[in-house]
């Protein structure tokens, strides 16, 4: 049995983002060269996975498009695992910058963003079916 695949949108997010992430190196004052890597970072992750997709699961599933339940599973379990982290990093430098003095007003801000789009989206969820 196979889940139905919706198109992903990863090529095109990826070009945007290099796009985005390129013209704002330049805007701050980075050389050509450095809005290049810059640009040529996310646009080549994407390129990537969306070519071998078509060859390998693993990338498929990177790109957004898993061959079945069982990969779409691996997926949900490692955006969790990667969630978790993430958050334990974000807490992590929110405490080492308070207890040191630093500004930890970003850190606090990425761990509410995070909590909230956790709350949001469980909630969405449970509201939906």
């Amino acid at each position: 049995m196979t889940t139905a695949i919706r198109r992903s949108p990863v090529l095109v997010v990826g070009v945007i983002a290099g796009l985005v992430i390129g013209a704002a190196e330049l805007v701050g004052g980075g050389t050509v060269l450095q809005a290049a890597i810059s640009a040529a970072i996310p646009i080549a992750y994407a390129l990537l996975v969306t070519l071998l997709a078509r060859r390998s699961e693993t990338a498929g599933v990177l790109a957004g498009r898993p061959v079945d339940e069982r990969w779409e599973l691996m997926n949900q379990e490692a955006a969790g695992w990667a969630f978790g982290l993430s958050a334990i990093v974000v807490l992590g430098a929110f405490v080492v910058a308070d207890a040191t003095g630093g500004d930890w007003l970003p850190y606090a801000f990425v761990g509410a963003v995070m909590a909230i789009a956790y709350v949001g989206s469980f909630v969405y969820l449970r509201l939906r079916g």
